[in-house]
């Protein structure tokens, strides 16, 4: 585990480690440099310092993880909703990821991506449009599709509990104007379609090869490259009933007759009654061709799959992206450039460390403020320090 804080640079050079440490972690190692500070004991015990740190930063998360949660729920905040059902092309071994295109321009894409496009249209047919300002379609969005086979007990797509970890514009990160309605004269589709500002589109043709939180994770918790495995007990506690698909109709056709097997009533909502829905407590298990909406800070993960098989996958970035990662990107070869800062050092392990950074030609980088706000405190660091050195 590193001493050093997780704020990122927004400037052309790398941040000296000087300048990534946490304040309060500096107090706590100039403690151990003073002979006159009860912290000195602990001078050249590096072990014990890391092990402290690690024990204050994850009481912190957990407490600040489970306050958020809290706060979502009884502000009855969206983290996905199931947009439509949609059908899958036939597969032709595509791998792109992250390509930049103009959302609305078919012609923007290579043509081998076409057959995607009708999924795409759906997507961006629930754009918020927001007055005075220009027309979503207008903006550079990001294309990943990755049509492979899967190994028994792998997964297509990134394991592990993860957020999309973009930097972004506040309105970027995804925010729910209108839900989709799903009632059963839907017959297996929205009969409305939601309104979405921002955030991220994602189906897959495999059931149960996604999982999907309703949660939103505060930023200053989401790690290198959008990791948020250390939240799961967080998230198991209070999501703790077992993935399971979304709320549909019984498959009974002797019963339900055309309604059978068709979703109903919210993703995010569980229960019989129609007019007595609850919020889920636990993960939504995607089905084949579910196309989700959510935000770029919601918990979600690829899922081993139990016997090996095709899989395609669909993911649609909406823009706002202010990094696009080139050791994991697709250039578009028609010549469409991303609208974002380009960097060009591996997004989960930062390496290498004198990252090279082209400004992009329509924005500039931004990236996340550094702050101490939200960090363990030096009343936190010392309850950890007072305990660990009565042991």
């Amino acid at each position: 585990m590193s001493l050093l804080g997780d704020a990122p640079s927004t400037s052309k050079r790398e941040a000296t480690a000087a300048e990534r440490l946490h304040a309060s972690l500096m107090a706590y190692l100039l403690g151990t440099a003073d002979e006159k500070s009860p912290l000195s004991v602990l001078s050249g015990h590096s072990d014990v310092l890391r092990l402290i740190w690690h024990v204050v930063n994850n009481a912190w998360k957990r407490e600040q993880m489970m306050t958020a949660l809290q706060a979502q729920e009884e502000k009855k905040l969206v983290a996905f909703a199931h947009v439509d059902n949609v059908t899958f092309p036939a597969p032709k071994s595509i791998n792109v990821n992250m390509m930049p295109f103009i959302l609305g321009d078919k012609k923007s894409l290579p043509p081998e991506l076409h057959a995607y496009w009708p999924m795409i249209a759906k997507c961006t047919s629930t754009l918020h449009r927001s007055d005075g300002k220009a027309s979503p379609k207008d903006r550079v969005g990001y294309l990943t599709v990755h049509e492979s086979v899967v190994h028994e007990g792998a997964s297509q797509r990134r394991p592990g509990l993860h957020t999309e970890g973009f930097n972004r514009d506040v309105c970027d990160s995804g925010k729910v104007h209108t839900l989709p309605r799903w009632h059963p004269w839907g017959f297996g589709h929205a009969m409305r379609h939601g309104q979405f500002e921002g955030g991220l589109f994602m189906a897959s043709n495999v059931s149960d090869s996604c999982h999907i939180y309703n949660a939103i994770v505060p930023t200053e918790l989401v790690g290198r490259g959008g990791d948020v495995e250390p939240l799961r007990p967080c998230l198991n506690e209070r999501f703790p009933s077992a993935p399971k698909p979304r709320t549909c109709w019984p498959a009974d056709d002797e019963r339900y007759g055309s309604h059978a097997g068709c979703a109903r009533c919210d993703m995010h909502l569980e229960g019989d009654d129609i007019f007595d829905q609850r919020r889920v407590t636990g993960p939504i298990a995607l089905r084949a061709g579910e196309l989700v909406w959510f935000t770029d800070r919601t918990p979600h993960e690829s899922r081993p799959l139990p016997t090996g098989q095709p899989r395609q996958f669909f993911r649609l970035v909406t823009g706002g992206v202010d990094t696009w990662y080139a050791a994991h990107s697709t250039p578009n070869p028609l010549g469409t450039q991303p609208d974002a800062a380009v960097v060009h050092y591996d997004k989960f392990t930062g390496e290498p460390a004198a990252a090279l950074v082209e400004a992009a030609p329509t924005r500039h980088a931004r990236g996340a403020a550094s702050s101490c706000a939200g960090r363990p405190s030096l009343r936190q660091l010392a309850a950890a320090l007072a305990k660990e050195c009565q042991v």
